[in-house]
């Protein structure tokens, strides 16, 4: 089972400026290069053929200037947002198949009910009135009656229940199955689509986008719409841990004696963010963190193991750290959303706490 610790709320009026400048240039950076790699493999799919004779990490490292653990990052993050694109697409494939089943399924019954109306309409003309058998219909003499919920229809004579009845049911139910018909051929026509289309993504979301066109005032301030915009592209990154870094991130290092995270950018410099605290589940970051440290052989540990009936899996725990920024006329709301599979410790540790346990409980035994 994977665990999301969140760490306290860090405004930015408590932050240095350079390191709020320093921020805002990695987050343009890297989510530049994650739409580039994203739309590279969308480009390489539709087309069928390789854009570039070197892979798309070194691509993004020569690019953008990245180094490898930004570049791994956003091919990560771009391989990943693709697969998870292809798999809603059998998702969606899935449903259609179910819709369509349940199309058909009503076309039967109604073409069903049609036919047994035209079979009435037969006899009426014929000049005597046959009723389908197992029908609600009461026929007394001359007059047919037809018992409903809150009311009974009656009608004279053949004539009036075939001209204020039949059809009028004759003709409703012929538009219910064009209806049908017609969103039954749609439906396929989305299947379809869903087999042969290769989907691609708006980054920053598709109803933002729209709403250049649709929003009154961002029609009058298109400068401002950029900027929401702008922002919402670059609001977070996630970097991706690593089993045999000391604490489990290349580029981030969080210090459990003060509490302090350290950062390292692009360009190599090092910064410090101050009081990095959790609320919930501070104790086992620490404890996940100084197993890391003082383990030795890491990969090792980390590796799933089977110990009798005690299996240890990997648990990754995201440390997400959130910048609220002031004034508003910044270009990004979250500075920082990092660390996504920071430490892949907790339950190595648990599981050799259990292992301890057991092999205590043996001893005793």
């Amino acid at each position: 089972m994977k665990k999301t610790y969140f760490s306290k709320r860090i405004y930015k009026n408590e932050l240095s400026c350079y390191l709020i400048h320093e921020l805002n240039g990695v987050l343009q950076t890297f989510n530049h290069a994650k739409r580039f790699a994203f739309h590279t493999l969308v480009r390489e799919k539709r087309w069928d053929r390789q854009l570039n004779k070197e892979s798309l990490h070194q691509v993004l490292k020569k690019k953008f200037g990245l180094n490898d653990y930004y570049a791994n990052s956003a091919r990560q993050e771009a391989a990943a947002l693709f697969t998870a694109l292809a798999e809603l697409q059998k998702l969606y494939t899935k449903q259609t198949d179910e819709k369509i089943k349940d199309i058909k399924k009503k076309l039967k019954k109604e073409r069903t009910k049609l036919t047994k109306f035209f079979r009435v309409k037969d006899s009426l003309i014929k000049g005597k009135l046959h009723l389908p058998k197992n029908s609600p219909f009461l026929k007394i003499n001359n007059i047919i009656a037809l018992p409903l919920k809150n009311e009974t229809q009656i009608w004279l004579n053949d004539y009036l229940f075939e001209h204020q009845y039949l059809d009028v049911q004759i003709k409703h139910t012929k538009s219910r199955i064009g209806r049908l018909v017609f969103r039954l051929y749609r439906l396929e026509e989305r299947k379809q689509k869903y087999k042969t289309h290769i989907p691609s993504c708006v980054f920053g979301g598709k109803k933002l986008f729209k709403s250049q066109f649709t929003i009154e005032e961002y029609q009058r301030n298109h400068e401002k719409w950029q900027e929401i915009f702008h922002q919402a592209r670059t609001k977070q990154m996630m970097i991706s841990g690593r089993k045999d870094a000391k604490s489990g991130n290349f580029v981030f290092q969080y210090n459990i004696e003060n509490q302090a995270l350290h950062f390292t950018s692009i360009r190599g410099k090092a910064f410090t963010i101050p009081f990095v605290l959790f609320p919930y589940g501070q104790e086992i970051i620490n404890n996940v963190i100084l197993t890391q440290q003082t383990c030795k052989n890491k990969k090792k540990l980390m590796a799933n193991q089977s110990l009798g009936q005690l299996k240890i899996t990997e648990t990754t725990i995201l440390l997400n750290v959130w910048l609220r920024l002031y004034p508003t006329h910044m270009l990004i709301s979250v500075l920082l959303m990092a660390l996504s599979a920071w430490i892949v410790m907790l339950t190595t540790l648990l599981g050799l706490t259990s292992q301890m346990t057991a092999t205590t409980l043996k001893a005793e035994n």
